[in-house]
């Protein structure tokens, strides 16, 4: 068991996690994210606390394309924490074409009154210590933050405590073998929960869409068995 143990997705997480520590020099909020560790296999997942996030960017490249806003809310004994709420708009000279602006409702005079993405970062991880981070298709959330801690810090991808609800329920569909033909977007997947539609779009709705959605796959997940930890990153990362 131990053996196999040390070839779980968390443990090699955990293993880069120590190994980043002990080898880079860090920003100081990005080391007491780290310095905090990650949950055990054993522990359970349903007490977590986790924060879940949005972005909304003018495009899926980081390298090119700009983040207009972060939202974020956190989850606490499988509750929603709606006082944690925030949303957080960047003026970091970003140029909204109308395409853009009728997709996620944010507009040039939004972003005046906003900060700079600096700024937006050193809040995010300020509140998302201690957390595992969560994301509807977090490929796009995480390349981003990768990039920007690329950029301003010269750091290479940072060991960060992803879950994503999007691996989720793509395992979810294979166990029904419903995978080829399920539209994994937030919506529908919510729809699939019976979880009501938001009018509404951006990066703060979204987040708490994402949470309610981990919430209702947590009860689908483990049911009355006990919620390890482990079993639940490691279907996360179904690809």
């Amino acid at each position: 068991m131990a053996l196999l143990n040390y070839f779980h997705p968390l443990k090699k997480l955990e293993r880069e996690r120590a190994n980043t520590i002990k080898s880079r020099r860090l920003p100081t909020f990005i080391k007491n994210n780290l310095l905090k560790g990650y949950p055990d296999l054993d522990d359970e997942a349903c007490r977590q606390e986790f924060i879940c996030i949005d972005l909304e960017t003018t495009g899926l490249d980081p390298e090119v394309d700009k983040i207009l806003s972060i939202g974020w809310v956190t989850t606490r004994d499988q509750k929603i924490d709606m006082s944690s709420c925030v949303e957080l708009m960047i003026n970091d000279g970003a140029d909204i074409c109308a395409k853009t602006a009728v997709i996620n409702h944010i507009t040039p005079e939004m972003l005046e009154k906003g900060i700079t993405l600096d700024e937006a970062m050193l809040a995010f991880f300020s509140q998302s210590v201690g957390k595992v981070i969560v994301a509807h298709g977090c490929i796009v959330e995480e390349s981003f933050i990768n990039h920007y801690l690329s950029n301003r810090y010269d750091l290479k991808p940072v060991p960060l405590l992803w879950l994503d609800t999007l691996g989720l329920e793509k395992y979810l569909g294979k166990l029904c073998d419903r995978s080829s033909d399920l539209d994994l977007r937030l919506s529908p997947t919510r729809h699939r929960y019976g979880l009501p539609e938001y009018n509404a779009h951006g990066a703060l709705i979204d987040s708490i869409a994402t949470a309610e959605l981990l919430l209702a796959q947590l009860k689908r997940i483990y049911r009355d068995q006990k919620s390890c930890f482990g079993r639940l990153y490691r279907i996360s990362q179904h690809n």
